[in-house]
């Protein structure tokens, strides 16, 4: 299902945590939905990004580049830094999720909380991706 009216038509280019934790994982499913959800996002794996920039310019070429970071590291915004990406809006995935009760502790397989975590998260990482329409 397609909400392109809702994210409006600039294309965003979501780069996010691919750590092996638990929040890892729960980062990693959102950023994929939400790309697979709206015609005007697309995903950039940070790993080979870091490894092989050349291959991923082209899906970050002109996006809003949106970093979603799964900790205080901030392994995305390190690299895409350290590589001359412009980040746009940095969204702290562990900040948000913080604010609910949610107890998901697999890195490897979502369970009902990890997909309680998912929910929350898409749904805070769409109002902030609505507001950089507003840009």
């Amino acid at each position: 299902m397609s909400e392109e009216g809702v994210l409006g038509k600039n294309k965003i280019a979501l780069v996010s945590c691919s750590g092996l934790s638990p929040l890892g994982l729960v980062v990693r499913v959102v950023t994929i939905e939400l790309a697979l959800d709206n015609d005007n996002i697309v995903t950039a794996c940070i790993t080979e990004y870091s490894a092989q920039p050349h291959q991923c310019n082209p899906i970050l070429k002109d996006a809003i580049v949106v970093s979603i970071t799964g900790c205080s590291d901030d392994c995305v915004g390190e690299i895409l830094k350290e590589k001359g990406v412009n980040i746009e809006k940095n969204i702290n995935a562990e900040e948000i999720i913080e604010n609910f009760d949610i107890n998901f502790n697999d890195s490897a397989r979502l369970d009902s909380q990890g997909e309680l975590a998912v929910s929350k998260l898409k749904e805070a990482i769409l109002k902030e991706l609505k507001s950089l329409e507003k840009i």
